[in-house]
């Protein structure tokens, strides 16, 4: 191969690299923008806060639905097991779910 020709094959060799590089930039622009446009977050802070204020008012309502159980007879201790009250927790549960279902909606979600 002549000098001259060389030159030429390498000249190709570094255009066809740059052309390559090009094309991929474009690719993988292309693709990240397709992502983008598919990819929603799933949660924004304020749609977050509303969900634990949610929560935070649930477990709030949920400490109130203990009752205090009966003394064990013939036990070594003197205090009892609480008893949980199932319609009171029923009851924050259902608040819990309906607060958090109008959080939702404000969700960037479609």
């Amino acid at each position: 191969m002549m000098p001259a020709e060389k030159k030429s094959v390498m000249r190709w060799g570094k255009a066809t690299r740059l052309l390559f590089a090009i094309g991929l930039a474009i690719t993988l622009s292309h693709v990240t923008v397709v992502a983008a446009g598919r990819i929603r977050l799933a949660q924004t802070s304020t749609v977050t806060n509303c969900m634990m204020a949610c929560n935070s008012q649930a477990a709030t309502c949920q400490t109130t639905c203990l009752v205090p159980g009966t003394p064990p007879t013939g036990a070594a201790t003197t205090g009892s097991n609480a008893n949980k009250n199932t319609g009171c927790q029923l009851n924050c549960t259902t608040q819990q779910i309906s607060c958090q279902s109008i959080c939702a909606r404000t969700s960037p979600s479609p």
